[in-house]
């Protein structure tokens, strides 16, 4: 059977179809964490067939799988995932059934950038012995592969519009009564994920991950890919899910193990959030350290202090109780014993922040230099952000830095990134990073282009966003005079966006916008960028 895949090569198509399903008529506003926009209607009729077919190609039912693809079609004629599915089943049936080839030339007429059809399409070459045929396809969905981090799919602020809502609420119902939960819940995981609604993709992958818990690698990998994509708040609940489903530690997710606790240490409870440190196998001072940077300070000063009655050695624990709790910062890390155990990233970062703002830029950096921690996670937003805050003021070594730090910091300081990095971008770095790192240097290539359009319905992320921004300074196109100000007012607290900001306004002569992105940029404490054109 062909299940979803949490694979970076399904995200490519989701952006696609939805930006071929707005050209079409029977439009439906979806409503995400970010902003309302514009998608096609969905047909429950449609997933009830597709549903119908997933289920009897999962038990080897070629002719019933077909029957309900070719049912879907007929009510959803533009959905590449169901013609993808087509073309599957047709040459599985029969690998040189001619129709076939149409299955998978219809879902390339869609969506010339979904990786599943053209992953389909080298499957089937490969039941025919058609090694170039099946070479060029693999190609092509790897190429797509290495540049979809995940699912790049819109956002809004505000519920979901009524049809839009009862549309979802009944693919839901279907999939809850159907005979086979994982199966329908993998079928509504790809159904939602190729038709571009996040909340319905994340809903599907919570429940997958619940009722078949074999399936919790590939679902952290999803949740990683979806905060790569910048959609942090679906990521988050995702991992929850993922380390509420099983016992096992999350070793080989890192990054998926912090979503979780970050999601846990949302709602607020200190026994979930125990809990889900004991299951994702996360030190409590790295859960306090997380929960700190959240602004969580009371939760933050109730983990620290249970670590610290436990271990009297527990750095970080230590360090975090007078962060939390307003103590003597540097007398905490006298008292502690720097050098003398180490501490996680998140709890050394949560209390370099605490100093950068309790005592002189020399002082912190000295105190940060005595501190043993472990490694910062590239990808993991809620440790990075503010350990590139504290390399721009000088604080941190850049060395400290993950890739997507630097190329941060680079952008922070109005820098190209050396060659090296942009040519190890595409492994090193997440989709919004390197759409960054290319803005930045100026790099308007195929590559660029490809990511500017997965991405540009990201645009409530701020990596996203100022990326855009960047994008937009270096191609010479015609800045909209109220851009400046539009960008500032997203989150003039944020440096990366009062530095993409400062820049826009002082191409447009703004100079009132251009004005308070400075004085943003001082508070934050990173001044402006050297080279503001």
């Amino acid at each position: 059977m062909t299940r979803v895949s949490t694979s970076r090569a399904v995200a490519s198509g989701v952006l696609a179809a939805l930006a071929c399903a707005c050209v079409r008529e029977g439009r439906v506003e979806r409503a995400f964490d970010g902003q309302v926009v514009e998608g096609r209607f969905i047909d429950p009729r449609a997933y009830a067939a597709f549903l119908r077919g997933t289920i009897a190609e999962a038990n080897a039912d070629n002719g019933e799988a077909l029957a309900g693809f070719e049912e879907a079609a007929r009510t959803d004629p533009d959905s590449a995932e169901i013609w993808t599915r087509i073309g599957d089943v047709r040459c599985r049936a029969d690998a040189h059934d001619g129709h076939a080839d149409a299955g998978f030339s219809r879902a390339l007429a869609i969506d010339a950038t979904y990786a599943r059809a053209w992953a389909a399409k080298a499957r089937c070459a490969i039941a025919r012995g058609d090694t170039a045929g099946a070479r060029a396809a693999a190609g092509r969905a790897a190429a797509l592969d290495s540049t979809a981090d995940a699912a790049s799919v819109l956002l809004a602020r505000t519920a979901p519009s009524p049809g839009n809502a009862v549309t979802r609420d009944a693919l839901v119902a279907l999939t809850v009564t159907a005979r086979d939960p994982p199966v329908a819940w993998d079928a509504l995981a790809s159904w939602a994920q190729a038709n571009g609604d996040v909340a319905l993709w994340a809903r599907a992958l919570a429940e997958l991950v619940r009722v078949a818990p074999g399936r919790r690698d590939e679902v952290a990998r999803a949740a990683e890919q979806l905060a790569g994509a910048g959609e942090i708040a679906q990521a988050r609940r995702v991992a929850l899910a993922v380390a509420n489903s099983d016992p096992r530690p999350l070793a080989d997710h890192p990054l998926a193990a912090g979503l979780a606790l970050d999601e846990a240490i949302a709602r607020g409870d200190l026994a979930a959030v125990s809990q889900c440190a004991t299951r994702v196998r996360a030190p409590l001072d790295e859960a306090a350290g997380r929960a700190l940077l959240a602004w969580k300070r009371s939760l933050a000063h109730d983990l620290a202090s249970s670590v610290a009655r436990a271990d009297p050695t527990a750095l970080g624990a230590h360090l975090l109780l007078a962060a939390s709790g307003g103590g003597d910062l540097l007398g905490a890390l006298h008292d502690a014993g720097a050098g003398s155990a180490e501490t996680s990233a998140a709890a050394f970062i949560a209390f370099g922040v605490a100093l950068a703002h309790a005592t002189s830029p020399e002082h912190a950096r000295a105190a940060l230099a005595t501190i043993a921690h472990r490694p910062i996670l590239a990808g993991d937003d809620r440790v990075v952000r503010p350990a590139v805050d504290l390399a721009s003021r000088g604080l941190l070594p850049v060395e400290a830095l993950p890739p997507d730090g630097v190329v941060e910091l680079a952008a922070l300081r109005g820098e190209a990134l050396p060659e090296k990095l942009l040519g190890e971008a595409t492994r090193s770095l997440d989709a919004r990073h390197e759409y960054l790192a290319l803005a930045i240097s100026r790099r308007d290539g195929a590559r660029a282009r490809e990511l500017a359009w997965r991405l540009r319905g990201a645009v409530a992320d701020p990596v996203v966003a100022a990326a855009s921004a960047f994008a937009q300074l270096a191609s010479g196109a015609p800045i909209a005079a109220g851009a400046p100000q539009a960008l500032l007012a997203r989150d003039a607290g944020d440096p990366l966006l009062a530095v993409a900001t400062l820049r826009l306004a002082e191409r447009v002569g703004d100079h009132d916008v251009a004005r308070r992105a400075r004085e943003a940029l001082t508070a934050f404490g990173g001044g402006a960028p050297a080279n503001v054109e």
